[in-house]
This record gives structure tokens, sequence and C-alpha cells, in this order.
């Protein structure tokens, strides 16, 4: 049985336990805002249980400026979980194409999504790669409409100079179990806008605050991630750490006040985040490079001026029986994790209103079908990947 690399993995070390435990007695939920307020160079941070509470939060503060429209335009390729917090907060989903060159929201599609109902528009940086949010703003018919931008698998990715989460009216990132950056689960909103922040603030108020022992059992948590990442131990503690792993559609989330314990993890990772960020942009550096031009295969083409923090590094395989078998040899020959994703486009999983017979979002559609998801956190070696990226290169049988 070969080494098992996860698919997703933030390394803590001994320091990182050590300030989350002292989060019982200190309150580093201030200092992670600020860390963060500086970061995104935004003039207000709320920090919550998760990214999806963060949109939840943010949709309701659009909402209620805007209390006639509601309709919030998404890409048709996305997480399954989006839909959740817009349904909570009394919105409907409405889909937009996706483009082939991306894997992002189509700004050329934008026009057929929006309409007189449309609240606002929620970019989403797939993979970590993002999204032209030059264009997409050039395509809304309403230049006030509101942009709230989706930076939940893509923190530390830039546009320019700017990062991710700080380019929409209103953005938010999460830093749960697989994204760039985790504190085992957590998410923040970043805006300008003061009269959305005090709204959002005041609905963060409303959420319940854990208890001492129900942050010492999310540290024990963050102890038992940081030994199931590694290989050594992801490999021996494999059949435990599998029932943890997301295996169905949620169908509703909790949401609660961002814990000090995972504060204090945010705070120690946020210290070295350039690294973490710029490990994971190196390594989808390498596999961009090595894959190039290979037949068979489409690559993401990165907008311009793009620093891509890739979340995971996208393939569309031509040959979707072709990338089922990738799968199996991949981890049979270097025990490496890739993933497939969601297995459908957004109209597909849910009854959204779309027309069963017709497919209105063929490119959506056949990006489900043929997506390849490799690994490019910082505990992926450049030699394994030169590996899987020679594998992929082989003609398939």
């Amino acid at each position: 049985m070969p080494i098992r690399i996860p698919s997703a993995g933030t390394l803590l070390n001994s320091h990182d336990l050590l300030k989350a435990l002292s989060g019982l007695w200190h309150h580093h939920s201030h200092t992670f805002q600020a860390m963060l307020r500086t970061r995104l160079g935004k003039s207000y941070i709320i920090v919550v249980n998760s990214g999806t509470t963060a949109c939840y939060i943010s949709l309701k503060a659009i909402a209620a400026s805007r209390t006639s429209r509601r309709e919030v335009v998404i890409p048709a390729y996305t997480a399954p979980s989006i839909t959740l917090p817009i349904k909570k907060a009394g919105l409907i989903p409405r889909l937009c194409e996706v483009s082939l060159d991306t894997l992002n929201m189509d700004p050329a599609r934008l026009e057929e999504a929006i309409g007189p109902n449309t609240l606002c528009v929620m970019p989403v940086h797939m993979f970590g790669l993002p999204c032209d949010m030059d264009a997409i703003r050039k395509a809304l018919p309403d230049k006030e409409m509101i942009i709230l931008e989706d930076a939940a698998s893509s923190f530390g990715s830039k546009l320019g100079n700017r990062e991710t989460g700080a380019l929409g009216d209103i953005g938010f990132l999460s830093f749960n179990r697989g994204k760039n950056l985790s504190t085992l689960a957590g998410g923040c909103i970043a805006t300008d806008e003061t009269l959305m922040y005090e709204h959002m603030e005041r609905e963060k108020q409303k959420l319940p605050v854990l208890g001492a022992i129900d942050q010492l059992k999310l540290w024990l948590k963050l102890v038992g991630l940081s030994a199931a990442v590694r290989p050594i131990g992801y490999t021996l503690l494999y059949e435990l750490v599998k029932r943890f792993k997301y295996t169905e559609l949620h169908t509703d989330f909790i949401s609660f006040q961002f814990p000090d314990v995972l504060a204090g993890t945010g705070v120690s990772l946020l210290n070295r985040g350039d690294d973490i960020f710029r490990r994971r942009y190196e390594n989808g550096r390498l596999l961009q490079e090595a894959l190039d031009g290979v037949d068979g295969i489409r690559l993401a083409r990165p907008v311009d001026e793009a620093y891509t923090a890739y979340n995971q590094f996208p393939l569309v395989i031509e040959n979707p029986s072709r990338r089922d078998a990738l799968v199996d040899e991949i981890y049979r020959r270097t025990g490496v994790e890739t993933t497939t994703l969601y297995p459908d486009p957004l109209h597909r999983i849910y009854d959204l209103g779309y027309p069963a017979d017709d497919d209105p979002f063929p490119d959506a559609t056949y990006i489900s079908h043929r997506l390849l998801l490799i690994p490019t956190h910082p505990l992926m070696k450049q030699k394994t990947l030169v590996r899987v990226a020679d594998i992929i290169r082989s003609p398939g049988k």
C-alpha cells in the first residue's frame, strides 16, 4: 500500500497548536481581524464560523438594501453548498454559464443571467483562479449592482497587487478544512461599505458564542488534524479520517461566532501566510508548465496579472473514462489523492427551474464530467508532482 498524500491540507506545527490553545484565555479574534484588515486592505472585517455563514450574513445585508430584488447570479458549476445560504436568506439562485478557458463565470454570458430581479452577482474564484473582475464589472447593465465576491477557495490569490476577497463590493473567505489556509473552520467578510458592515455586524452579534468546553473540543480536533494531514499520519489513520470526509450534499449549515481558539490558529498561520500561498503558486506553476500542450487535456488560462494560490490544480480531460482511470493510476503509482469534485453542474443537482431536456449550460456540464484536480498544498513535494505530470502525459491505455 503506498503512502497516501491527501488532496488537501494545511500543516499545523506545535506553535500553531499552542497559540490556538491560548485562545481559551486570550481574545485572538481581534488580532486576527486586524491582520486580515491589513492584508486585504479593507476598512471592515467580520469573522464567523464558516465561509457559508459569511455568505449568508452578506446576502442578508444586501437584501436589506434592495428589498424588491431576489435573484443572486452564480456560476453554473461551483460548490452546491453555495445555494444553501442563498435559499436560507430567502433568495433565488440564478445561473451564469462558465468559461472553458478560465473555468470561472463567463462575463460574456452574464447578460443572459441578469434581469430586473437581480439582487447581486456572485463570481466564484474556482480552484484559486481569480475571475476577471474588471470584465464582470463592465458586463453589468446596472453599474451600481453589487458584486459579492466568493473567495472561499482563493485566499492568497491576487489580481495585480489586490487580493481576492477585496475586489468586489463585499467579499468573503473560508478557513474551513481543505481551504488555502485552514483553521479547521471559519470564514470572514471584507468590505468598505459602512452601512453594509453595520447590518452584518448586527447579524453576527445574534450568533451564539461557544463556551470553553466546546472550544477545547475544537482544539483537540486541531491536534487530530495536524496529525491527519501528514502523509504518514494520513495513511495510518485513513480508516478513521475517511469517516469525516464529506460524501453527501449538505442540506443545512450551522452558524456561530468565530472562536478565539481557531482565531489563535489563524494568527499563527497568517504570520507565515505568504510562504503557504507561495508554495501553492509554485506547485501550480510547475503543473501548468509540465502539462501545457498535452493532447487531450485542457488547462485553465489565468487572467492577466493573476497570481494564483491554487487550492487545487484543475485540468479538463477530454476523455471522461481516461479521467477516471487517471485517478486510480496516480494513486497506485504515487499515493497522491486526486479528486473529481462535483459530478454535475448545479442545474442538474437541484431543480432550479431550468429545462431538463435542453441543456442551457453545456460548458458547465462538459467541465463537470471531465474535471480532474491535483493537490497543490505545501505538503506536496515537487518531485511527486513531476511524477504525477509524467503519468498524465503518458498515452492512455
